[in-house]
């Protein structure tokens, strides 16, 4: 498989599991409310699994506009659309 495929993959399941623990904090599953925290979480996540998918990709990702496009956009918007859908639904 592409790497751009790998990475891409990696980071929109990483940015669900990012949502569901940053929707667990906004609606107080965990005993404590804090949005601001939540979105930590979420940067936290990204930082992480950008580190791992730095070792899957390898030198076939290179560049600041190569991960943007590839790790970090997928992640971000996933994060907000999943987000966003979990607070208004559950």
């Amino acid at each position: 498989m592409d790497a751009t495929i790998k990475v891409t993959s990696i980071h929109i399941v990483a940015g669900l599991v990012a949502a569901l623990l940053s929707t667990g904090l906004t609606l107080v599953c965990f005993g404590f409310k804090n949005d601001v925290f939540a979105f930590f979480i979420a940067v936290i996540v990204l930082y992480f699994i950008g580190q791992f998918s730095q070792k899957i990709a390898g030198d076939e990702i290179s560049g600041f506009s190569q991960w943007l496009w590839d790790g970090i956009a997928p992640f971000y918007f996933t994060w907000v659309i999943a987000f966003t859908l979990f607070v208004m639904y559950l």
